[in-house]
């Protein structure tokens, strides 16, 4: 069966960078390092809508052990200790500026595996931030009406953030799809999202995975309208807030 032609939109229910030391290899993986799972299927659509139409920061060692075990004891017996720390995102996440070719050419409407080949995995396994952190916000508030949050893949003490578990978490989650009253929000740009799902069908050539993915519906990557270059991250502050992460795209 082939996807309607009369083209309907359905839905289900100043930045700072450190660079790694390449030539050690990383003292961990996560476990958003596996293959990321195909999208989950969504209920049939229930109604249709008509289409309208910097610098760089200084490099540090790449096991955290040591330094986190010891930041760890002085923070629990000597919380006075604490100071606030700046934050530096690793080169291959970072926003050098509208005019700087990014360090990853990826186009998030696209499987993140096509990233993960070019990459080694030494270096996907970089934390995602020096210092490292074992959480952390991304948001897109131009376009996105939600946050993505990232957490560390492993489990044992020290670990973080790393380069891989931010890519996997953006890429989950822009393959949710969205609901009536997050479709509903979109005002005049409603005729730009369903512009941005029916150029994602089109690129699907095998018919039957066409209609298959058409059936999901509008999903969050639509909500960036056509913007799918992946810009880096710029770290942003809210007062009185932890430091979230502003993903950038064109």
């Amino acid at each position: 069966m082939s996807v309607s032609t009369n083209k309907r939109v359905k839905f289900a229910s100043t930045n700072r960078v450190y660079s790694p030391i390449p030539s050690t290899p990383s003292p961990c993986a996560s476990s958003s390092s596996l293959p990321s799972s195909p999208d989950l299927p969504t209920p049939p659509p229930e109604r249709e809508y008509e289409v309208l139409g910097e610098d760089y920061g200084a490099q540090y060692p790449r096991s955290p052990y040591p330094q986190h075990a010891q930041a760890n004891f002085d923070l629990v017996f000597f919380p006075e200790l604490e100071v606030p720390k700046e934050l530096h995102i690793h080169t291959l996440l970072g926003h050098v500026g509208p005019y700087s070719e990014p360090e990853i050419p990826y186009d998030l409407s696209m499987a993140i595996s096509l990233v993960k080949e070019q990459f080694g995995v030494s270096a996907l396994m970089e934390p995602a931030t020096q210092p490292p952190v074992q959480n952390l916000t991304v948001a897109c508030p131009d376009f996105l009406l939600w946050e993505v949050e990232v957490k560390t893949g492993a489990v044992y003490p020290g670990a973080y953030v790393s380069v891989d578990d931010v890519l996997t978490a953006i890429y989950s989650n822009l393959r949710q799809p969205v609901n009536y009253m997050e479709y509903g929000s979109l005002g005049q740009n409603r005729g730009a999202v369903d512009a941005a799902y029916f150029a994602r069908l089109t690129r699907i050539h095998d018919p039957a995975l066409k209609e298959q993915e058409a059936l999901k519906g509008v999903k969050r990557i639509d909500f960036l309208r056509g913007k799918n270059r992946f810009m880096g991250l710029s770290v942003m502050h809210r007062p009185g807030e932890e430091p979230w992460w502003e993903l950038n795209v064109s």
